[in-house]
């Protein structure tokens, strides 16, 4: 075989720009007879020297467009052709951050992939007021919907949640959403980054965090106690939870889970890292597992509004960042409230 062409190209794998071998190659070329100028084109199949990783290549080159320079030494002048690139699929230069499917919110996750998604095809304007979006929503699942976004951080920073140091942090991507939204103004890559770090920041703070530290309280023993999990299993997903559960939790579990699946012959079972997914024709049941709490957590597909809410174990969960599907969050401490709830966890089944 003979040896193949190699050429330099961005590696969405990578991440940056590798050397390529050039696997297949097309060339056309078209010609205006009336301005006299010509359009070439390139398109590459392109693989990744390195990780294999496989695009396709498109290039092309107007006719009049080169950059001209002078050779120091001779004073010649020469000229070099500039080629306009495009690759499929689109370049990412920025990825999710590794902690992005655990965001306890379907919106927020919506919103972030929505941004990432923009940068693909360098719409900066996008994701700058989509990072002031984000900014919005994280405060309505922290404190509640203040009416405007001013209300809104005075009350993080009323409720310990943004230093004072971190409002100043947060103000210029503030206004960059705002100046991108009101006054035109577009980031460079490099800014679009620092307003990104900011906000993905303060989101894994307050909303990631917390849910990791909570699992990490999970898998760690008490003191004098032994770890329940097997062969010195970390704890870090719903069913090594419920593996490792006490009696009494895990009594509760099955107890929850035996209605569940009772509800009808459709029901069938999803593990997710961090909830057990009962579903229909969509999740009617998000089950979550705490087993130093000693509690078992279940969240449906119901309107809160039109369910008698017991405040000893319901809450209206619409504005709060949870894991799973369902906007009716049932605590569940002992196997009789499994009884209470048989009604609700029929109308959710029934719904979906």
């Amino acid at each position: 075989m003979p040896d193949l062409q190699t050429e330099k190209f961005f590696c969405n794998r990578c991440k940056g720009e590798t050397n390529h071998f050039v696997r297949a190659e097309h060339q056309s070329e078209s010609y205006d007879t009336k301005s006299g100028t010509g359009l070439s084109a390139r398109y590459c199949v392109v693989e990744c020297c390195g990780c294999e990783n496989v695009a396709l290549v498109k290039k092309t080159h107007f006719s009049e467009h080169y950059d001209y320079f002078e050779d120091p030494s001779t004073g010649e002048q020469h000229r070099e052709a500039l080629w306009d690139e495009e690759i499929y699929p689109p370049v990412t230069y920025r990825a999710s951050p590794p902690w992005f499917d655990d965001l306890p919110d379907d919106t927020l996750r919506e919103i972030s992939a929505e941004i990432y998604k923009s940068l693909q095809s360098s719409s900066h304007y996008l994701a700058t007021f989509g990072s002031r979006t984000l900014i919005d929503r994280l405060i309505v699942l922290t404190v509640g919907d203040k009416g405007n976004f001013p209300k809104g951080l005075k009350a993080l920073e009323e409720e310990g949640k943004l230093s004072p140091q971190e409002r100043e942090i947060l103000n210029p991507v503030v206004e960059a959403g705002n100046a991108a939204a009101h006054r035109g103004w577009a980031p460079t890559k490099e800014q679009i980054a620092v307003i990104l770090d900011t906000v993905e920041g303060l989101i894994h703070r307050l909303l990631v965090l917390p849910t990791l530290a909570e699992e990490l309280k999970e898998a760690v023993p008490n003191r004098g106690s032994r770890s329940n999990a097997k062969n010195g299993k970390a704890v870090i997903t719903v069913g090594d939870k419920i593996e490792a559960a006490p009696e009494d939790v895990r009594a509760i579990y099955d107890e929850l889970a035996g209605k569940l699946v009772a509800q009808g012959d459709d029901v069938t079972l999803h593990p997710q890292k961090h909830y057990m997914a009962f579903r229909r024709n969509r999740n009617f049941a998000s089950v979550q597992v705490y087993n130093q709490k000693r509690i078992v957590r279940v969240y449906l597909n119901l309107d809160p509004d039109n369910v008698e809410l017991d405040s000893n174990m319901m809450r209206d969960v619409r504005q709060i960042g949870h894991f799973g599907t369902g906007d009716l969050e049932i605590t569940i401490k002992t196997k009789k409230d499994v009884e209470k709830i048989l009604k609700l966890i029929a109308a959710s089944y029934a719904g979906s």
